[in-house]
């Protein structure tokens, strides 16, 4: 067991993600939403801009916010590919349905949130405490532990790493662009393996982030916990209502997926009341 553990990391390692450079990212295919050429576009124009510019605050945070976005929409559009790869799923595999994205779109997230990791860093180095910085922190840090899955996240201690970002964000103004860093917080907790997870949390977070911001993400994601909390009834409330909500400036690029993700539950409710 103690040669196991010892040669663990090695291990995980050799089974790594490939996270191509952002400019030899390949273009989205035909199969992935249609604006994702576009705003990938947008984002690495950005970052080019901040790389030009390192001491250019705002350049860096223009940068972050578009590759946050543009690593989102490749990891919504997986989630509904992968759905409509199956015939009738259940509501469990539809709430599950980022684990079943494939490995090219997790390499392409990857490259997106490296990439924009690093503008986010620069952001914080440059404007200490700016809640636009540590909230993009923490949402490229998920979505790279996410695509690295929990096991090699754990071993290279993403954890403690995201666990501050969201804090710090939470701490700078929990009300930002939509409610923001609650929404990330509500669903790190809500989804984390022990000892980060903690439903209590989540809901409390999210349940507060719809308060204040009622738009589809807050209320699919508040949906989601609810469920894994056991209040199916107010899961198919929120999910209901996330399905006909507004999104934000934030989200538009993901909205119409978030939206249609939202549907995806209540259909899997439906078909099991069937």
């Amino acid at each position: 067991m103690r040669r196991f553990l010892a040669s663990l990391p090695l291990l995980l390692a050799g089974c790594a993600l490939h996270a191509p450079a952002l400019d030899d990212l390949p273009e989205p295919t035909a199969d992935e939403p249609s604006d994702s050429e576009a705003l990938e576009r947008e984002a690495k124009a950005a970052w080019a801009a901040s790389e030009a510019a390192p001491e250019d605050a705002d350049a860096a945070r223009r940068a972050t916010e578009l590759l946050f976005q543009a690593a989102d929409l490749r990891l919504q559009g997986g989630a509904l590919a992968a759905l409509d790869a199956l015939d009738g799923p259940d509501i469990a595999t539809v709430l599950a349905a980022d684990d079943r994205v494939d490995d090219a779109t997790r390499e392409a997230v990857l490259a997106l949130c490296n990439a924009g990791l690093t503008a986010a860093e620069r952001a914080a180095s440059l404007r200490g405490g700016d809640v636009a910085a540590e909230l993009h922190r923490g949402l490229h840090l998920s979505l790279i532990a996410w695509a690295n899955g929990p096991a090699r996240s754990l071993m290279a201690g993403l954890g403690p790493r995201l666990a501050a970002a969201i804090d710090a964000a939470v701490a700078a103004d929990d009300a930002y662009d939509g409610a923001a860093p609650l929404r990330l917080r509500g669903r790190f907790r809500g989804k984390a393996p022990w000892p980060y997870g903690d439903v209590g949390l989540a809901r409390q977070s999210l349940e507060r982030a719809v308060e204040i911001a009622p738009i589809t993400v807050n209320l699919l994601f508040l949906g989601d916990v609810l469920w894994a909390a056991g209040d199916r009834a107010g899961a198919e409330q929120r999910w209901r209502q996330a399905s006909a909500a507004e999104g934000d400036a934030s989200t538009r690029w993901s909205q119409p997926l978030l939206r249609e993700l939202a549907r995806r539950r209540i259909a899997a409710l439906g078909a099991a009341g069937s």
